[in-house]
């Protein structure tokens, strides 16, 4: 059985600056089975994600760059529609890292099965997957989070950041959000549940604000976007405070390195923790947060919202909006 194979690949590396859609070409190739082992795929969900920006340069980073004129890679759910490995069968369902395409073939070591709760099967590209496990890890064992703390959580309405609110919620801890929109701020508000929630565009003093509305301070900085806004956390954080360094989307697209931090003293000073963590490192520690997460979905302990992308040949226009912080919650690509 041959198939046509539709994929996204990136025409040049871009250095600094903003992607935009001139840098990435929609080809195609004709695909079959030909080796026992292999299996036949239909990609139905492809997930596009933040650290993708890096692997759109040459230098060197925790993953590989993206292979000029060559299917890119990102992470996937699909069907097989043919199998000749003995570990998967037509209609299978599996988590692949082979994304921004709609058919391929692979090996059975590279795929992973699902056996799907009673969720959608896209959910397993949100909370009950790659995103809600980066947010589990992130507290648990990076923040090290207890019970009844006062946690600080930025681009809290994309989808790692509201899962770690309601992680942390789950917890009985106090919740601060930050996000970019009113409308996300109302969502984190009446449908996740955060203790306060603000728009970070509309405030002209960070470290004053953090006063104002928390003046007991952070035990956790739970940080998805690092630049000016981390600065300003250590300087409310609570001595022994912890700061998990998760994203850096404010800094992604900078076109100059920037400058450093200006207020070690107060890491001195304050005692503080700074770790950076990636979930790459954390794959084999998952069974935890599989049955935790699970039980929570099916309580309903969390809720979450997608902002889905219908077309592959819409991903990289995707993958632009999540860098452009348009989305709530995950951005899925339906294929």
């Amino acid at each position: 059985m041959s198939i046509e194979s539709k994929y996204v690949a990136l025409k040049e590396y871009i250095p600094m600056g903003n992607p935009s859609l001139s840098h990435f070409d929609l080809k195609s190739e004709t695909i079959s089975l030909k080796n026992n082992d292999e299996v036949l795929v239909a990609n139905k969900w492809i997930s596009v994600d933040p650290y993708m920006r890096a692997r759109m340069t040459e230098r060197k980073n925790y993953k590989p760059p993206f292979e000029i004129g060559k299917p890119m890679e990102g992470t996937a759910i699909g069907e097989i529609i043919e199998s000749k490995s003995n570990n998967f069968k037509k209609g299978d369902f599996v988590l692949s890292e082979f994304g921004w395409r709609d058919n391929f073939i692979a090996n059975s070591d590279s795929l992973k099965k699902i056996n799907p709760i009673n969720v959608p099967i896209q959910t397993y590209l949100g909370p009950l997957g790659f995103t809600g496990h980066t947010a589990y890890i992130g507290l648990f064992r990076i923040a090290k989070i207890k019970q009844n703390q006062t946690i600080l959580v930025s681009s809290a309405a994309g989808s790692v950041g509201s899962t770690v609110c309601q992680i942390a919620k789950i917890l009985g801890c106090k919740v601060i959000a930050s996000t970019g929109s009113d409308e996300k701020v109302e969502w984190l508000k009446k449908e996740i549940g955060v203790d306060h929630a603000f728009n970070y565009k509309k405030i002209d003093n960070l470290v004053l604000h953090f006063k104002d509305i928390c003046p007991e301070g952070f035990d956790i900085y739970f940080d998805n976007v690092g630049g000016d806004f981390l600065e300003a956390a250590i300087f409310r954080m609570k001595n022994f405070g912890r700061i998990v360094i998760c994203g850096r989307i404010s800094q992604m697209n900078a076109t100059s390195p920037g400058e450093g931090l200006k207020n070690m003293a107060h890491v001195l000073v304050k005692r503080l923790t700074i770790k950076g963590f990636l979930i790459f490192d954390h794959y084999d520690d998952y069974k935890d947060f599989e049955n935790d997460m699970s039980n929570w979905v099916i309580n309903k302990k969390i809720k979450w919202r997608e902002t889905i992308v219908e077309g592959i040949e819409n991903s990289p226009q995707a993958f632009l909006d999540l860098l452009n912080g348009k989305n709530i919650g995950k951005m899925i690509v339906k294929i």
